[in-house]
């Protein structure tokens, strides 16, 4: 593959993008099974994550328990999103 990214959805690719240039540390074709990429910086979370987390405790004010409770609040120029993403479908879309 060439080192341009992601190149396919069937690929398993691990990039490393603290540097100038990003660096392919693994890459190997995988049984294909699209799906979207979701990614952020891992500062964002690092400090923050647990391995289990059960839905029924998280008390806060964004939580979204399911689609249904998902939507758009806009206030002024504020727009809150609450939207739950699981695999490749998001909702709402």
């Amino acid at each position: 593959y060439l080192p341009t990214g992601p190149e396919l959805s069937q690929s398993a690719q691990l990039i490393d993008i603290s540097g100038n240039k990003m660096k392919m540390l693994l890459d190997f074709p995988t049984i294909g099974e699209p799906h979207y990429a979701q990614a952020l910086p891992a500062e964002l979370i690092r400090d923050k994550q647990v391995k289990f987390y059960k839905l029924s405790e998280n008390a806060h004010s964004g939580v979204v328990k399911s689609e249904s409770e998902g939507g758009i609040t806009r206030a002024g120029k504020r727009v809150d999103v609450k939207m739950a993403a699981i695999r490749s479908h998001f909702a709402p879309d």
